[in-house]
């Protein structure tokens, strides 16, 4: 009956992540409101810290990277080609230099990431503080709602500043409860990216960041004692996230394409108060 219980709950967390990493209402964040949920109706479990995040994060990560596969084969093609092939650098410039700014994109939140790593961890086990961080989240919504649509600069125009500011974006993402697509696709379009460019940019910068997260974590992973006893309900989870991951990816296209971000924003609002004021 415990085996059965543990793989509904992880398939339910890895639904759930799936659903939360494209969708800016933050993955994270609703981790941790749901196993508290869980926890108030009985139904513990051994595990859902960072680690275990990880886990479904990957399966997020490769859902992600299969939708933009045609695209991240041309970009890793055009970046070795422009070092080795200096017949083409002309032609292989705008690919490279994107790589290059995806690189300094990357840069804090990989920093914030080693400091931070404890507090991080802290974090992921204060109900009210994701409270607090999605009501952050909505302002960023409605942002975007609200003023986001007014940029026009397309992927030629993107400039070092969009990189930085989106970079810092992902940064305060780190936090559970702030949505990290939300977040960085904010700081791109009130930047003055229009909506197609900056929701690009944001997935590709979760790419580096996702997989340096995955191998600071993998040692760890590896020598949970759970393991050897979740590994069917961390499988069902890991799978279940990348099926529901690749699935809301087009569904986040669909309402930045329909101008209708308020939704998520007022999502964010309610599930803040519900998890300051329930929880």
């Amino acid at each position: 009956m415990e085996v059965l219980q543990n793989i509904i709950v992880y398939a339910i967390l890895g639904a759930i992540q799936g659903f939360s990493e494209p969708i800016p209402i933050s993955s994270s964040g609703h981790l941790v409101i749901f196993k508290n949920i869980f926890e108030h109706f009985g139904w513990n479990f051994p595990t859902t810290d960072i680690t275990f995040e990880v886990l479904v994060n990957t399966g997020s990560l490769l859902a992600i990277m299969f939708y933009y596969r045609k695209d991240i084969a041309r970009l890793f093609m055009s970046f070795f080609g422009y070092m080795f092939k200096a017949e083409k650098r002309d032609e292989l410039l705008p690919d490279f230099r994107y790589c290059m700014l995806l690189i300094v994109a990357t840069i804090p939140a990989a920093i914030g990431g080693v400091l931070f790593n404890d507090y991080i961890e802290t974090a992921f086990s204060n109900v009210k503080l994701v409270g607090g961080t999605l009501l952050i989240t909505a302002v960023f919504l409605m942002l975007i709602h609200k003023y986001g649509y007014k940029g026009k600069r397309t992927k030629k125009k993107l400039n070092l500043w969009d990189a930085l500011r989106m970079g810092c974006f992902q940064l305060i993402a780190l936090l559970p409860g702030i949505s990290r697509s939300g977040s960085t696709i904010t700081g791109g379009m009130l930047g003055g990216l229009e909506q197609k460019t900056a929701r690009d940019f944001s997935f590709f910068m979760f790419m580096p960041v996702s997989l340096g997260a995955i191998i600071l974590k993998i040692k760890d992973f590896v020598a949970s004692p759970t393991l050897a006893t979740l590994w069917l309900p961390y499988l069902i989870a890991f799978i279940v996230s990348g099926i529901v991951t690749y699935l809301a990816l087009q569904l986040l296209f669909s309402f930045l394409n329909k101008r209708k971000m308020n939704y998520f924003s007022i999502y964010c609002f309610v599930m803040g108060l519900f998890a300051l004021i329930v929880l």
